[in-house]
């Protein structure tokens, strides 16, 4: 049988044959609380063999009333109050742990493993380059050409091509920077003029860039598309 204590919500369980029929006064352990406590609805009564046996069990039930017999006392400290244990919560910080130790171990796998999966994945050189971490590719030169820009103006009946871009360094280390070839194509693809330049600057800084411009009077009026590329040293 369960006991509650109305005041402190502390739960005993006891044995229910120390409840007579006609109930006993009862006294948490914990906060002192007093109450009756009578027998559930469904335990058997026992008859008293004479009056003078009930009257005795009526005056000993006006004591305990007044003074409260005490749950530890009946159960005579055979039983523990029953407290509410909080659920463990081991199992949630060992799922923390483990998603952790998988996103490191990935990590360190793709950090260290770089080279095998830009080998697999192409594109995913650009990831690394961005992030500036070196990567091996089938780039010799470890440079690459970027924004990439056409101008033509016309003045004074002269038409002027201008191309412009940025060379930059995908390496932790410097970089000679080569000659940059420029190449007017017509729309089926075959050459139809090229030249040459070259900037100031003689290498690029360890993940650094380099801005290069380059102009001709009067392009072949077929030329329709431009390409940019950077030529081996000693070309």
């Amino acid at each position: 049988m369960i006991l509650t204590c109305s005041t402190c919500s502390t739960r005993y369980s006891i044995d229910p044959i120390s409840i007579s029929a006609e109930g006993r006064a009862v006294k948490c352990a914990k906060c002192g609380h007093k109450w009756r406590e009578f027998p559930p609805g469904d335990m058997p009564k026992t008859v008293p063999d004479d009056i003078s046996d009930e009257n005795a069990s009526t005056g000993t039930a006006e004591n305990e009333a007044s003074e409260g017999l005490s749950i530890e006392q009946m159960t005579a400290g055979q039983v523990s109050p029953i407290r509410n244990q909080a659920p463990k919560k081991n199992g949630k910080w060992i799922a923390w742990l483990v998603l952790v130790l998988v996103i490191v171990a990935i990590g360190l796998g793709g950090y260290y493993g770089r080279n095998f999966v830009a080998q697999v994945w192409p594109g995913s050189a650009g990831l690394y380059q961005s992030l500036q971490i070196d990567v091996e590719t089938t780039n010799n030169l470890g440079l690459e050409i970027h924004d990439l820009q056409t101008k033509s103006v016309l003045q004074n009946g002269v038409t002027t091509l201008t191309v412009s871009g940025v060379v930059k360094n995908i390496t932790e280390t410097p970089q000679p920077l080569p000659r940059i070839s420029v190449a007017l194509i017509d729309d089926k693809g075959e050459l139809v003029y090229s030249w040459t330049t070259t900037v100031e600057m003689r290498e690029v800084e360890p993940w650094g860039q380099v801005e290069f411009s380059t102009s001709m009077n009067q392009p072949p009026e077929e030329a329709k598309n431009v390409k940019v590329d950077l030529l081996k040293i000693g070309n």
